[in-house]
């Protein structure tokens, strides 16, 4: 709309120039081509007065006395403007002026010049000829609107044709930019205008066909890595019943190795299938309370090995009853308290806590300096991105997917998730579910 507006207004600017500058011109040659006119008729008016003077001469009037009667008698647009000079251009009677003469006329009898009979003034216009002016300058008015109404429309027609193939396009490449590659186009305007379009379709069938074999890929390997993972979990509890007893620290750090390919494998298959619009979620009623409890439980070993206290902060007294998915809210708390471990030294601290909001709830997640910049915080969102370049991400399984399975999960619940600065120093991340999923 705004390509629109652009083009119809310096159209609409260019057709009130045209329009201003063509009445200008008709104005001015109006307003000349009657002084012309008025010009010609007194030059003729004063040739019969001439004539007349001739006459009145040869019956015994004298010149001057015919002029300065015909100045002040005559009802003739002359009256009052014709001077008498003589021959040689010496005046002799009528009203004098510094300015060249308007028009002149010889007065001869008998082949003898009497004088020069010459128009010294402008005329006045009558009330005739401001009628007449009047009129002209009126059809100059109308003519000029018109021509600017029409102007107007050919420019609203010209803008809407030419910025309709443009706003196209620009839609078009917003669709392919927001993800939809089977966005439909019909080709318009310009041929270079219709090939950026039919080259930008092609883009997107091509970016359409890698990004589903890169999500299906991603499922696939995600399903492939669950199967080993649990088949690990089954050996090592083989592997602990043995006698004589397998070493316990070599025990406990395959057992974490199996945790970590586990939870990636989860983390995984949700970011896969958020990503085809297919995680699956089943909502149920459960206690956000117990959610969190259990969270704790979960990953408190993890966090006394780490040397991080693992706490909850502003947790209702009562109990609560929302419609959730119970499973993928502890996926979901257990990537977000990873992430904190992850960030967070030996002596730091990572709270919990549950707030209500209207129709909704804020998970609260806090940890203790030094935490992430905040300016950073929106990435860790990114699959795959790591705020550091330490080696220790690797060394702990960091597979980057915590806050991207994070996300995933809120976006099913038809949530969202917001990372900011904590109270305590660190990253506060801050999850609003709502108590139930919308009625669709």
């Amino acid at each position: 709309m705004r390509l629109f507006s652009a083009i119809f207004s310096t159209l609409a600017g260019l057709a009130l120039l045209v329009t201003a500058v063509s009445g200008g011109l008709l104005v001015w040659n109006t307003h000349y081509g009657y002084g012309v006119q008025l010009a010609d008729q007194d030059r003729e008016r004063l040739d019969l007065v001439a004539r007349h003077a001739e006459t009145a001469v040869s019956g015994g009037t004298p010149l001057a006395r015919f002029v300065a009667g015909y100045n002040s008698d005559a009802p003739s647009r002359l009256a009052g403007r014709i001077q008498l000079v003589t021959p040689g251009g010496n005046p002799v009677t009528g009203p004098d002026s510094a300015e060249p003469p308007r028009a002149e006329a010889a007065v001869r009898v008998n082949g003898e010049t009497l004088g020069l009979l010459r128009i010294t003034r402008e005329p006045q216009l009558t009330d005739y000829d401001r009628q007449f002016l009047g009129t002209q300058y009126l059809g100059i008015g109308a003519i000029i609107i018109g021509m600017f109404v029409i102007l107007l429309v050919a420019a609203y027609v010209l803008a809407r044709r030419w910025s309709k193939p443009q706003v196209a396009l620009y839609k078009m490449s917003r669709d392919i930019v927001q993800g939809d590659h089977e966005t439909y186009f019909e080709e318009q305007g310009s041929l270079e205008t219709a090939s950026t379009m039919r080259n930008l379709h092609r883009i997107a069938q091509q970016f359409s066909r890698l990004e589903t074999a890169r999500r299906t890929w991603l499922v696939s390997i995600a399903d492939e890595l669950k199967a080993p993972a649990e088949d690990l979990g089954q050996r090592l509890d083989t592997l602990a019943a043995m006698e004589p007893p397998v070493d316990p620290d070599q025990l406990a750090a395959l057992r974490e190795d199996q945790h970590v390919l586990s939870r990636m494998a989860e983390d995984l298959s949700a970011v896969a299938l958020a990503d085809l619009g297919r995680l699956p979620v089943t909502f149920h009623q459960v206690d956000p309370r117990a959610l969190i409890h259990n969270a704790v439980w979960d990953n408190g070993k993890r966090a006394k090995a780490a040397g991080v206290s693992l706490e909850t902060s502003t947790l209702p007294e009562y109990t609560i009853l929302v419609k959730w998915d119970g499973a993928r809210i502890e996926q979901l708390f257990g990537a977000l308290i990873e992430n904190s471990l992850r960030y967070t030294p030996g002596g730091g601290r990572i709270v919990l806590g549950l707030e209500s909001s209207r129709d909704a709830w804020r998970l609260i997640i806090d940890d203790s300096a030094p935490g992430v910049d905040v300016e950073l915080a929106q990435r860790l969102f990114e699959p795959f991105y790591r705020a550091s370049g330490r080696t220790e991400d690797a060394q702990q399984g960091a597979s980057g997917l915590g806050l991207a399975t994070a996300r995933a999960i809120v976006d099913a619940h038809h949530g969202r998730i917001e990372a900011g600065r904590s109270p305590i120093g660190g990253l506060r991340i801050v999850v609003v579910l709502p108590s139930s999923p919308p009625t669709v």
